[in-house]
């Protein structure tokens, strides 16, 4: 298959967003795709050609006002993608996808009659290209609204794409001038960008702060009207000595401001995206932004300051939060990196490639639904939910929707199953549409999740896969009422997946004539095998040296037998210290762990963590420990499925120690890389299992060795590719 992508604007000497998006989405499509061939279809011919390592054709069509319509004799594709919401005025490609920005003239005023009469034009050609596309690319729902609002367009034939961004932390830096403390804007100098607000929001920044050593440096094209009226404003105002304007930056010296400045600042009053958002909150720097449009979607879920653009006075209450409250800012950034971390150029690309063959004909598009107590990103449970879904997502030419038991802020997500969700017709009529409209339902444990999915799916053309985690599928093997339920569920799903051996096989003691097959969770080998910097590495100096476990402090973690492990541990290692790392699961067994460290006369040697909410911080743990353990054990049927942290123990090279009444030994390589303990709380082995490692430097090196040879092995890419298999032979 051909691929043609209009590539315009291109060439400039000082690129913009739209010109960075545009180039980034093409790399993008190029990354991921090793199979189509690639047309970059230019309006001039640039002084330098485009590069995408020899993977595309270049044509150049030619200027002039219909410069489109010159894609009919050029070399043809099969599918075309335009970077605008403007096709062919005089001809219509047979297959074609575009992407949609925002829309501002809809929003601002006309300076004149005649950019009045200009937008009027504007807005039918755009209605004109709109309408005679296959297909639409929003990059933000807002976005999306708009189109559906201001042009008819249905939200079918839309589908939200957002973009991915620039790693600055890998760009090298550009020294320049820069005041030592300063607030940071980066864009173009237009009413749109609200650069007159940030400066109001700073003058009040510094009327309440008068002994402020703060600047404001604005980066972008110094030139135009609103320019104008911009210095006009800070002559008039005596802002002169407080407000820099850098002019355009690239990419070297926008590496050394993000990485320096105090905050973002980003108000646009209409934007579809904004790519400086993502970008100050990928290298660790606070935003603040926008509470509408794009910009509201990309600074979710804490990752970013959100006030009303048009009051200048939040921005800068915002900027005093920022600067004067340590705890806040910190907040803010973690937040930031976790909230940027969901956006991914290889993310884009294969969104996108799916659409482009989906349009072409080349593939049929697959509706799967998701049935999850959550796809949360901070429990394991989520993250195992989430990656499967972006990796049948971006991997196959699907359209996916999630049903959970809690808002996980996925973008296409109904909360149906709550407490009482089964006494509502209105949800059990809703889970019934959405079983009938779907291809796959995937459901993560059998009750009530793989259950409701099994019995709507009956007389339906949905096939059904139910993802195995552990307590929530063994459980109800053993309770009376429940048990014939589940049993039926089990049998008649299409697929059977089991999270590890463990799991398999508990399941089997109960109803042995199933077939079920397994498929471990994965790790995002890239980030937790990056060594962190030495200044996070500092950080952790007073816990060092020192033992680590990672999980929620929850009674089936074992930790009220680790802790008295420890003990033994700490008096052959008097200088030992013992970090858990872990959210707190209810206050009473928070406050009996707390009390037990207590009474062990373990404080200042215990340590309980439940602060930790970045991945980059977790991976800074996991590098400087020593070794992993975690005691987990059984209660009953409430059981370790798994045991993912102990793949973020060997991504950081560590030996480590569990126990294998669990899913724990799918998850390691017992005796290979580190030690796994017989029982399900035998405390002396296990404080004896630490010592034995710590105590033998040449086992020590061998099983480290180990754990970084085994991390790989997990990658989420390997997983990912199992359950595309999967999916492809279901269907």
């Amino acid at each position: 298959m051909k691929i043609g992508i209009i590539l315009h604007p291109y060439g400039e000497k000082k690129p913009g967003g739209l010109p960075r998006i545009i180039y980034g989405w093409a790399e993008a499509l190029m990354g991921v795709d090793k199979e189509n061939e690639y047309i970059i279809y230019l309006k001039d011919k640039p002084k330098i050609l485009p590069d995408f390592g020899g993977r595309a054709k270049v044509v150049v069509l030619g200027s002039g006002r219909f410069w489109l319509n010159r894609l009919k004799k050029a070399p043809q594709a099969d599918v075309y993608l335009f970077n605008t919401p403007v096709l062919p005025l005089f001809w219509k490609p047979k297959h074609s996808v575009l992407i949609a920005l925002d829309y501002p003239y809809k929003y601002l005023k006309a300076e004149n009659f005649k950019q009045k009469i200009s937008r009027i034009f504007i807005s039918l050609y755009h209605r004109y290209s709109l309408k005679r596309v296959n297909h639409v690319v929003a990059v933000s729902h807002s976005t999306a609204n708009d189109t559906a609002r201001f042009y008819g367009i249905s939200k079918d034939k839309m589908t939200v794409v957002y973009h991915g961004f620039k790693d600055f932390n890998n760009v090298p830096e550009i020294a320049f001038n820069l005041p030592q403390k300063f607030f940071f804007f980066a864009g173009t100098m237009k009413e749109r960008k609200n650069v007159l607000n940030i400066i109001k929001g700073f003058q009040i920044f510094l009327e309440k702060n008068s002994q402020s050593t703060y600047s404001l440096v604005l980066a972008g094209k110094n030139e135009g009207v609103y320019f104008k009226n911009l210095k006009k404003y800070i002559e008039e105002h005596d802002l002169t000595n407080h407000v820099i304007f850098s002019g355009h930056l690239n990419e070297g010296q926008l590496s050394f401001a993000y990485k320096r400045a105090e905050a973002l600042i980003f108000p646009s009053i209409v934007e579809g995206t904004g790519f400086p958002i993502l970008e100050a909150m990928g290298v660790g720097t606070p935003v603040i932004t926008s509470n509408i449009f794009g910009p509201a979607e990309l600074g979710a879920n804490g990752g970013s300051v959100l006030i009303n653009p048009y009051k200048p006075e939040e921005i800068a209450e915002a900027m005093i939060e920022i600067s004067s409250n340590t705890e806040f800012r910190k907040n803010i950034i973690e937040n930031g990196f976790k909230q940027s971390a969901r956006f991914s150029w290889t993310n884009t690309g294969r969104e996108t490639l799916n659409i482009l063959e989906q349009v072409s004909g080349k593939n049929k598009e697959v509706n799967v639904t998701f049935f999850a107590h959550n796809a949360k990103d901070f429990n394991g449970g989520g993250v195992l939910t989430r990656k499967i879904a972006m990796s049948v997502e971006c991997g196959l030419s699907t359209k996916v929707k999630f049903v959970t038991a809690t808002d996980s802020s996925y973008k296409d997500e109904d909360v149906l199953f709550d407490p009482r969700w089964f006494f509502s017709f209105r949800k059990l009529r809703r889970l019934k549409k959405i079983v009938r409209h779907s291809d796959i339902v995937h459901a993560f444990d059998i009750f009530p999740y793989g259950f409701v999915a099994v019995l709507f799916s009956i007389f339906s053309k949905a096939k059904v896969i139910i993802t195995l985690n552990g307590t929530g599928s063994i459980r109800y093997l053993y309770k009376f009422f429940y048990f014939p339920l589940v049993k039926v569920a089990f049998k008649q799903a299409d697929k059977l997946v089991a999270i590890s051996t463990f799991v398999k096989n508990e399941i089997l003691k109960k109803i042995p004539s199933l077939n079920i097959d397994i498929i471990n969770p994965g790790i995002d080998y890239d980030v937790f095998n990056k060594k962190p910097s030495a200044e996070d590495s500092e950080k952790l100096n007073k816990y060092k040296p020192y033992i680590l476990s990672v999980g929620s402090l929850r009674l089936r973690k074992g930790y009220k037998f680790s802790i008295p492990a420890f003990k033994k541990v700490s008096e052959k290692f008097p200088d030992l210290k013992y970090v858990i790392i872990g959210k707190k699961y209810t206050d009473k067994e928070f406050n009996r762990l707390k009390k037990l460290i207590e009474d062990l006369d373990l404080v200042g040697k215990v340590f309980l963590l439940d602060d930790v909410n970045s991945d980059e911080e977790l991976v800074s743990y996991y590098h400087n420990a020593k070794l992993f353990c975690l005691m987990s054990f059984n209660i009953t049927n409430d059981v370790e499925g798994f045991g993912m942290v102990f793949l973020g123990a060997a991504c950081a090279g560590i030996p480590i120690v569990g126990m294998t009444n669990s899913g724990i030994p799918d998850a390691t390589n017992d005796g290979a890389n580190g030690i796994l303990v017989e029982g399900n709380t035998n405390m002396s082995g296990f404080a004896d299992a630490i010592i034995e490692i710590l105590s033998d430097e040449e086992k020590y090196i061998k099983f480290s060795d180990a754990s970084l040879r085994l991390a790989p092995e997990f990658d989420w890419s390997k997983k990912n590719a199992e359950y595309i298999k999967l999916y492809k032979e279901m269907l």
